[in-house]
């Protein structure tokens, strides 16, 4: 009879307790709250909600979070949405995506695209702006972005000494002859190697092998001009000489 006691003692005691400590209509299924802090797997409490020695992990839904109660008017776009997705039609817009409030992501629904403002795939890409992180040789790039990039600096790294194009310069560099580059533009319309327009639209550029190209191109272009002014200057020499052949026999002339 002592134990019964004991035991109703400590419910009624653990019940009181959490009445103190919590709000709320004492049903399954209406919220309760509180306006302390809440600590899980720890004593210590850092925020209103703190998690300690474990992982936290929500099997469905979003996260949601802002300044402002979700709401309409005003309120509508105050909180931003962090959200794993799973399509029901399996498409490959499944992963984790972050975007200021709207009406949401709907599983029978294609993904609109105020959600697309950051996306994570499940095979580690990442897409801005857009969700499509698919396409012809694209297995190798990790960042697809939607509309333009705006920096202050951007750098490129060549993975060897022979990505760079001062190959150009070697001794053994064989360079196109003019007459044979004149007759490949008249030909083909572009200068040799250079993609075309219509494939440059097709595919798009490598903007690394596009400068590299480009560097080529300019220090070929050198090349050519200092071909061109040695040949002047050959030119100049020898014409220089004639005229003093001719000086001496005027004199000659002349002195006759």
């Amino acid at each position: 009879m002592k134990k019964i006691t004991v035991i109703l003692f400590a419910l009624l005691g653990a019940n009181s307790l959490f009445s103190q400590q919590w709000t709320g209509n004492n049903t399954n299924t209406d919220p309760i709250y509180r306006g302390g802090s809440v600590s899980v797997g720890t004593a210590q409490s850092y925020d209103k909600f703190t998690v300690g020695k474990g992982n936290l992990r929500m099997v469905d839904g979003a996260v949601k979070f802002g300044y402002f109660t979700p709401g309409t008017g005003v309120n509508h776009d105050s909180y931003f949405t962090i959200q794993n997705f799973r399509s029901l039609s399996g498409s490959n817009a499944n992963g984790l995506y972050i975007y200021p409030s709207h009406s949401g992501l709907s599983p029978i629904n294609d993904v609109p695209s105020e959600s697309k403002v950051f996306f994570v795939s499940s095979t580690s890409k990442i897409g801005m702006g857009t969700n499509t992180l698919t396409c012809v040789d694209c297995d190798n790039y990790r960042l697809f972005v939607k509309d333009g990039i705006k920096t202050e600096k951007l750098k490129v790294e060549i993975a060897a000494n022979n990505g760079w194009a001062d190959y150009v310069f070697a001794k053994d560099y064989k360079l196109m002859p003019l007459k044979e580059l004149q007759a490949y533009i008249d030909d083909k319309g572009h200068l040799p190697e250079v993609p075309t327009t219509e494939e440059a639209i097709k595919n798009g550029i490598e903007l690394k092998e596009m400068n590299i190209l480009l560097l080529k191109k300019v220090e070929e272009l050198t090349l050519y001009t200092l071909q061109q002014q040695n040949q002047m200057e050959k030119q100049q020499k020898f014409m220089d000489e004639q005229n003093k052949r001719i000086e001496i026999l005027e004199k000659k002339h002349v002195n006759n």
